[in-house]
């Protein structure tokens, strides 16, 4: 049954949802009202209570019906107790009363007839817990009083109910239906940070008509998306992996032309570039790894890279400890590591590594004394294809994809880069691991 209510509620759009509320609320507050007004016309006094107020009712107009009409303020004022106050107005419009008490009306007129041809009429006060009324003289003047009884509490209890459950009732079900309409459009909002990414999935369509409609488009675009960056990598990948081929087979040849030595060097530096702008372009539209991570030793990885670009003649150096195990993917972090140390080697001249463990977070610092690069340009650098030629020469390989690769392996392991210029000249490169030291 309630499978089927929620199958039917989706069905109805939001303005048909709305509508449903203001139907609700208007037959809360009809049942509210008409249970208030039934109540009201059986309430009733203690037969005592009710023979006293009846006994000062016909004091206060035998006494004013005699009484001059400029001593009536004055005297209705005496008449006046701590449990009832009488005055006296040469007005004849009655106040329009909420909530008549008809029971405790025939109550008075049973314990004093002669009230009958007063044409009494008896009301709930509105903001406090009297009994108001009033009764006519023969000159058409008004006697109005109120009684204060505590049995009227209950009853004004209830008016006050009567009057605060409508809304109660819509705030609630604003609330409820307000969070049945945004808890799919919060998954929406999260489902969209994830477009583009191995993460991405299609979401449940759920809600009203209007989120559903939403979702399903949502759906669609994510698909596109998802496929348009499917075959632009698939294309990539094929086109670096088929001029592989051509390249092997041209340096082949080069090998058995009749050149000169130096015009043989720089061709087959070309070549060499050739590879390596393919290879970079390739790592960078690699979809990520799904690997597990695993157990590394990031200072043994790093030492490795150091002692390696030592081996080569390059000046770099390494501070840290012997051993230090982190969770990670080895082949992203060893890229993004590796990338960071020849950039500072190429463009700085040397490298100066450090690792160290600070309130249990991992830091690895590549620092050079190389030329940095100007404030304004730090962060764009990172973007792929972004090149500083007025930073270096113009004729340094690449495609500005080294730190763009950087980024990408590191947000992958939930670790991030930070980038710097250093005091003196130079640049740091700070990468913060994700996870602490195992």
């Amino acid at each position: 049954m309630i499978h089927r209510l929620r199958q039917w509620a989706g069905h109805i759009g939001l303005f048909g949802r709305l509508l449903a509320l203001l139907v609700l609320v208007m037959m809360v507050d009809f049942a509210a009202n008409a249970l208030i007004f039934e109540k009201a016309s059986d309430f009733a006094l203690h037969q005592e209570d009710a023979a006293r107020l009846a006994e000062r009712l016909v004091v206060a107009d035998q006494v004013l019906e005699t009484e001059p009409l400029i001593s009536r303020p004055r005297v209705a004022g005496e008449l006046s107790s701590d449990t009832l106050k009488i005055t006296w107005s040469p007005g004849r419009e009655r106040p329009l009363a909420a909530l008549t008490l008809a029971a405790l009306q025939g109550q008075i007129l049973s314990a004093q007839p002669s009230l009958a041809h007063r044409n009494l009429q008896l009301h709930l006060s509105t903001f406090s817990e009297d009994i108001g009324g009033s009764l006519t003289l023969s000159d058409g003047s008004l006697v109005s009083f109120h009684n204060h009884s505590r049995r009227a509490w209950p009853l004004k209890a209830g008016r006050l109910i009567s009057l605060v459950l409508p809304s109660l009732v819509l705030v609630g079900l604003a609330l409820v239906m307000m969070q049945a309409i945004l808890h799919p459009l919060r998954r929406l909002v999260l489902a969209t940070r994830r477009v583009g990414t191995s993460q991405s999935s299609a979401l449940e369509p759920a809600g009203p008509a209007e989120v559903r409609n939403l979702i399903h488009a949502f759906n669609a675009m994510q698909s596109r998306i998802d496929s348009l960056l499917a075959t632009g990598t698939q294309t990539m990948l094929a086109i670096g992996h088929d001029l592989r081929t051509p390249l092997a087979r041209l340096h082949l040849r080069l090998d058995e032309a009749p050149l000169d030595p130096a015009a043989r060097e720089a061709m087959q530096g070309d070549i060499g570039e050739m590879r390596d702008l393919l290879s970079s372009l390739q790592t960078f539209v690699e979809p990520r790894s799904a690997e597990p991570p695993r157990r590394i030793d990031i200072a043994a990885m790093v030492q490795t890279l150091v002692d390696n670009a030592q081996d080569q003649g390059s000046n770099a150096s390494y501070t840290g400890p012997d051993t230090l195990v982190v969770m990670g993917r080895a082949v992203p972090l060893r890229r993004a590591l590796s990338n960071l140390v020849s950039n500072a080697l190429h463009y700085g001249g040397n490298a100066e590594v450090a690792l160290s463990v600070v309130q249990n977070r991992v830091t690895v610092v590549i620092a050079d004394r190389g030329p940095g690069i100007p404030e304004e340009e730090l962060a764009h650098v990172i973007q792929p294809f972004v090149r500083l030629d007025h930073a270096r020469s113009r004729d340094t390989p690449g495609m500005g994809l080294g730190l763009a690769i950087v980024e990408k392996s590191l947000s992958g392991e939930g670790a991030s880069v930070a980038l710097t210029n250093r005091e003196g000249g130079g640049l740091v490169a700070t990468v913060t691991l994700a996870g602490g030291a195992c």
